[in-house]
């Protein structure tokens, strides 16, 4: 698989980087069955994986940690969060250890505040973060669903190095960081990691609303119908091209520059589709098609 260059940081990570928060979900996925999943996804070139303290209560990064025992750890680039309740200083340091010892690991690659809390000084959040650096326990500092002044801010706050990444809501439909915040991260070299890339199955044809994706905006039947004009698009262009509806939305992601998509998967046959995402493009006139097809979803939050 060829690697991404990921911003400044000059590290070279796959397009792809394997989610795991349905691993910390029990009735979604066993820890046997994730076990597979992680490491299969390894052995196919995938060397990132993103994880986080929240998920599970840590059982995500406990599986992962189990899971990467076999493998070089300097051939992977493991990704995970502080929570927003542990962003006081020491806090912060306390969460990491837990981390370190879940994922079985001596660093971390990439560490990002999971999301700003706004009860907390941003200038507390990010020295703490620098120590880490420092100390050699974190190689990189990131942030995840930060807005752009938020950004800005946190970035005042490092002295020894700057932001290595900002995780953000981004797929073929959710395209608000487009306005803004996306531009100012390619001119500072700063990538974007794309969460929630296959709208949770709903942007491919999922129609099924599960009790554990009902805090999910498009897990909603009213949105399920909705979608039909951007499902049926991407389903037709997937047929016209040889391709899977899945793979479509995810080469969509990844063909950008700095930008890479986050998948969730729990099926080793969904895991090689979704790798059929890369290494192609999409034509032009496929691109127009998408476009189009989005302006006649309405988004409405409050949809039920």
């Amino acid at each position: 698989m060829e690697k991404k260059t990921l911003g400044w940081t000059n590290e070279k990570i796959s397009p792809l980087i394997l989610g795991s928060w349905e691993f910390g979900t029990p009735s979604i996925v066993d820890e046997t069955n994730a076990i597979k999943v992680i490491q299969k996804s390894i052995e196919l070139g995938i060397n990132a994986i993103d994880t986080a303290e929240s998920y599970g209560n840590g059982l995500s990064e406990t599986i992962i940690g189990r899971a990467i025992g076999k493998f070089k750890r300097e051939d992977l680039f493991i990704i995970t969060k502080v929570s927003i309740d542990h962003l006081r200083y020491d806090d912060v340091l306390r969460a990491c250890e837990g981390s370190l010892r879940r994922l079985n690991t001596s660093y971390i690659d990439l560490y990002l505040v999971h999301w700003p809390n706004h009860y907390v000084p941003i200038r507390e959040t990010a020295k703490a973060m620098e120590r880490l650096f420092n100390e050699g326990k974190i190689r990189y500092i990131g942030l995840s669903n930060f807005s752009l002044p938020l950004l800005r801010e946190f970035r005042e706050h490092l002295s020894k190095t700057d932001v290595a990444a900002n995780e953000l809501h981004y797929n073929v439909l959710f395209r608000e960081v487009e306005k803004e915040i996306l531009p100012y991260m390619l001119r500072e070299n700063i990538p974007l990691l794309a969460y929630d890339a296959l709208g949770l199955g709903y942007l491919i044809g999922r129609k099924e609303i599960r009790n554990e994706y009902k805090w999910y905006v498009l897990a909603r039947e009213a949105y399920v119908k909705n979608l039909e004009p951007l499902v049926d698009e991407i389903s037709s262009i997937a047929k016209e091209i040889d391709r899977t509806p899945a793979q479509i939305i995810l080469n969509w992601l990844v063909s950008k520059d700095n930008v890479f998509a986050i998948f969730n998967t729990t099926k080793e046959d969904h895991l090689r589709e979704n790798l059929g995402s890369l290494e192609w493009s999409l034509r032009d006139s496929d691109l127009k098609r998408l476009d189009e097809a989005v302006k006649k979803v309405v988004i409405d939050y409050f949809i039920r």
